[in-house]
């Protein structure tokens, strides 16, 4: 899902997760569902305004819900789809 840096800012509302348990997916509210790759690219061009890139241990980059105290933010929470 390419979008232009010039877009509204969105929300990740729902996440789809690989067997074993870990976000392999995201849907946005317009929509839009990004796979991992995508939604991180997005996530880096601050594009998804409940979301923020980090670098692993594993040196890997990856997304994570912002740290708010709101549960509702925490990616691991958002509805399956």
């Amino acid at each position: 899902m390419k979008k232009s840096k010039n877009s509204e800012r969105t929300r990740f509302v729902a996440a789809r997760r690989n067997s074993d348990g870990t976000l392999s997916e995201f849907k946005d509210e317009n929509g839009n569902v990004y796979d991992y790759e995508q939604a991180l690219e997005a996530v880096e061009q601050g594009m998804i305004e409940n979301a923020l890139p980090f670098t692993g241990r594993d040196g890997a980059r990856h997304i994570r819900g912002v740290n708010d105290g709101d549960k509702s933010t925490n990616l691991r929470n958002l509805k399956e789809f």
